[in-house]
């Protein structure tokens, strides 16, 4: 009887256990998937310096980039866990290609940053015409908060 109960006391403890590593883990996968993409794309632009991934729970600009302080050259896009993974891989793209942009007129021009900038910097290396669903998802996550 007691061999029972501790089985299953062992059973649900390692339930829990799996539980708890998997958010973890879920964004460990999602920020290698997303700074690989950061790398193909950083190459495709043109852009030498570092940029590494964040997954945060919340980022009130759901993707955003700034440069690292003290740490001259590198940036850091923070990343929405949640928004992140709802978006398709073309949505991922556009919003990453996006932030780049970002990074790209900052090591060029930075006090030129407009969005507008951002996007067509991204048109380098995707179709413009995938921001607009990205955008949408935005917008909406947005009025949603």
């Amino acid at each position: 009887m007691m061999r029972k109960e501790l089985g299953r006391t062992l059973a649900a403890a390692l339930c829990l256990c799996a539980l708890a590593a998997a958010s973890p883990a879920r964004a460990s996968d999602e920020r290698e998937r997303i700074q690989r993409l950061v790398d193909v794309l950083k190459s495709q632009l043109a852009i030498p310096q570092p940029v590494h991934v964040a997954i945060v729970q919340t980022n009130p600009k759901l993707f955003s980039v700034a440069p690292v302080e003290h740490d001259g050259g590198t940036f850091l896009l923070s990343v929405e866990e949640d928004f992140a993974e709802a978006l398709s891989d073309v949505e991922l793209k556009a919003a990453v290609a996006h932030e780049l942009g970002h990074v790209w007129i900052y090591t060029h021009f930075p006090y030129l940053q407009t969005e507008e900038l951002a996007n067509d910097i991204a048109s380098r290396v995707i179709s413009r015409d995938t921001l607009a669903p990205l955008y949408d998802k935005v917008w909406k996550k947005a009025a949603a908060e």
